[in-house]
């Protein structure tokens, strides 16, 4: 099986394949980033200078166009799928367009994921659906990383990303010197490396019970 990623970000990019890796048991060699624009080769993918490659509003650029998408997907041997990944952080901006549920609703993040994996098929107008899989992360996939480091629901932080932040500058969590190396990371290394553990199966499985949008792009597989 070959996997093609549509992401945000390198980071974002590190984090799925570690995913993708822990739940289907599939090496690193077959999955192959679309956008952002990256090398496939795993050396390469840490010491490529680093560029904004990716957004929300480029992901749907993806999927509206759809060349890339066919393009992968276009007859070879063996099965090929294809994650879309979009954060929800954004979702409310023109373009977008996806409206919110209430605040404090028991099922929020599953229906926040339903009315964005709406929002992406439309933008794919309905082509593809069956090679499609979406990964919605509410609100950053950070939340999805900050499952490693807390034996909390990691799903109600408004900023996942200064939450990891905060639990990665706890003591006990890192080394000083530890710390002082993984933060001088450039995004994919920094997250490829803070998400490895998620290529263990019973360790992702543990974490996804941390935090439900991960759970269900885990199930989705």
């Amino acid at each position: 099986m070959k996997i093609g990623i549509i992401a945000e970000g390198p980071g974002d990019v590190a984090v799925l394949a570690n995913i993708l890796r822990g739940k289907l048991g599939i090496d690193g060699k077959d999955i192959l980033p679309i956008r952002p624009e990256l090398s496939a080769d795993e050396t390469d993918l840490h010491e490529r200078r680093e560029e904004t490659f990716s957004n929300w509003a480029l992901v749907k650029r993806e999927c509206v166009e759809r060349a890339k998408i066919e393009a992968f997907l276009t007859p070879f041997e063996g099965e090929r799928l294809v994650v879309i990944h979009v954060d929800t952080a954004e979702a409310g901006l023109a373009g977008y367009d996806v409206e919110r549920p209430r605040p404090g609703d028991g099922a929020y993040a599953d229906e926040l994921r339903r009315r964005v994996v709406e929002a992406i098929n439309r933008w794919l107008d309905g082509h593809f659906i069956a090679e499609v899989r979406h990964a919605v992360a509410v609100e950053e996939t950070d939340a999805w990383v900050l499952t490693l480091f807390s034996n909390k629901d990691t799903a109600s932080h408004p900023d996942p990303k200064k939450a990891l932040h905060r639990a990665l500058n706890k003591p006990n969590v890192l080394s000083d010197k530890e710390r002082r190396r993984i933060f001088q990371l450039r995004a994919f290394a920094f997250y490829d490396e803070l998400s490895r553990p998620f290529r263990k199966a019973r360790e992702l499985e543990r974490c996804a019970g941390r935090n439900r949008s991960l759970q269900l792009f885990v199930d989705s597989l």
